[in-house]
């Protein structure tokens, strides 16, 4: 019988002395709930998980900068591919001008 004393005694102390709002605004603190104002918020896409990690363990990353360390003069597959195709260019003199010995230069 006391409890039941007890009990509607601290709900009419909570009903006087907060009213709604405080209610609300404490409801919201200690459970996390953020008001409903009916606006777009974001905090549905703030829930979900992030996905940093999961793209890095997909994407590796290169070994070209340590393999540069290790072993000088290192080019990748790419960078030899280019530098074969510059020199059958420049072998049939269709590469790029030096520095300083373009068009304008021969111009003056």
């Amino acid at each position: 019988n006391t409890s039941k004393k007890s009990i509607m005694a601290s709900q009419r102390i909570l009903k006087s002395d907060l009213p709604l709002k405080g209610i609300q605004r404490l409801r919201e603190e200690v459970f996390g709930h953020l008001p409903q104002l009916n606006i777009r918020t974001g905090n549905k896409k703030l829930k979900v998980p992030l996905k940093g990690n999961y793209v890095q363990r997909y994407y590796p990353e290169s070994i070209e900068a340590s393999a540069r360390k290790a072993t000088p003069g290192y080019q990748s597959a790419l960078e030899e591919r280019r530098t074969a195709k510059l020199e059958q260019l420049r072998r049939r003199g269709k590469g790029p001008p030096k520095k300083g010995s373009g068009k304008r230069q021969q111009k003056k």
